[in-house]
């Protein structure tokens, strides 16, 4: 199942401040299950996250979310973070992000235009994030179309093996 980028995300935001640390987001080296990571995520940030976060709430961050370990984000796709977006993010995950379809995104100057609690509109067809209440709004960077595709894909797995498949059948069939 794949990520559909051209559906508008809409949540509550949970504002959080630059260099959000992987160790922070997935500590998974105190808690080895998914139901105890699910427990803990990003309490060393905000101790009530674990708790409080609901199906369809957005992460907004500022600069170089996802710094540190190769860690991957996956946790917060199982606590119902629907989008994650950031002043700008650690390549490595971000990296790790789109090869997992976790929808990221990177919008210089969000977190000017939200605050906690708000609602944040991300409309990534339309290339902009978008505070519900104010109207005000932000460009988001768009990924070029091979990106697009594994999101579309559900992941860089599913990605490759319908490449492959793909490319298998073309293979088989008889040439002219």
């Amino acid at each position: 199942m794949g990520f559909d980028l051209s559906q508008v995300i809409r949540g509550r935001v949970w504002k959080f401040g630059d260099s959000i640390e992987t160790d922070a987001i997935n500590p998974y080296y105190r808690y080895p299950t998914m139901e105890e990571l699910k427990q803990h995520t990003m309490e060393a940030y905000r101790p009530e996250f674990p708790k409080q976060v609901k199906p369809d709430d957005i992460m907004v961050a500022g600069r170089n979310f996802g710094c540190g370990s190769s860690r991957p984000g996956l946790v917060l796709r199982e606590v119902g973070v629907a989008a994650i977006v950031a002043e700008s993010v650690a390549r490595l995950f971000l990296r790790n992000s789109i090869s997992r379809a976790i929808p990221i995104f990177v919008a210089p100057g969000v977190t000017a235009i939200v605050q906690d609690g708000e609602t944040l509109e991300v409309d990534y067809p339309q290339g902009v994030v978008r505070n519900a209440a104010s109207g005000k709004a932000v460009a988001l960077r768009k990924f070029p179309p091979m990106i697009e595709k594994i999101f579309e894909c559900g992941g860089l797995p599913e990605f490759a093996r319908e490449r492959y498949l793909k490319e298998a059948v073309s293979a088989s069939r008889p040439k002219a």
